[in-house]
């Protein structure tokens, strides 16, 4: 009686059978070239844009000064500066800049620190994720 192959054996096989190793190889370079693309025009957008996402924070800022009286406007100011750094980090992935994506050796920054909320911010009220 021949022995049957064990079910590893069997999906080994089938694997190689139709070539899934080199298939899925083609898939995450296509999405890798995809992703690549994606980041290059998030990047054009974020450039183009960049004064229009300030004008909409201090519109949005004002707005919350005003009904606040400017209790949270150090924490506004500290948003204000995350939201720049990170507009200008995309800003940065569009196509023909030193800093895109596939530029060989460029350092990562690490992210910046956002001091947590003081005493005084949390006796105004529950934050948003607790709202």
């Amino acid at each position: 009686m021949e022995e049957k192959p064990s079910f590893a054996d069997q999906v080994k096989a089938l694997l190689d059978e139709y070539d899934v190793e080199r298939r899925l190889g083609e898939i995450a370079d296509q999405a890798d070239q995809l992703v690549r693309q994606g980041l290059a025009v998030a990047g054009e957008f974020a450039h183009e844009h960049r004064e229009d996402v300030g004008r909409w924070f201090d519109r949005a800022a004002d707005a919350v000064n005003g009904r606040t009286e400017g209790r949270h406007a150090t924490t506004l100011d500290e948003v204000r500066g995350v939201l720049d750094r990170g507009v200008e980090r995309i800003a940065e992935q569009r196509a023909g800049t030193t800093d895109a994506p596939d530029a060989p050796d460029t350092p990562d920054t690490p992210e910046p620190d956002v001091a947590p909320p003081s005493a005084t911010d949390e006796a105004d009220g529950p934050g948003p994720e607790e709202r």
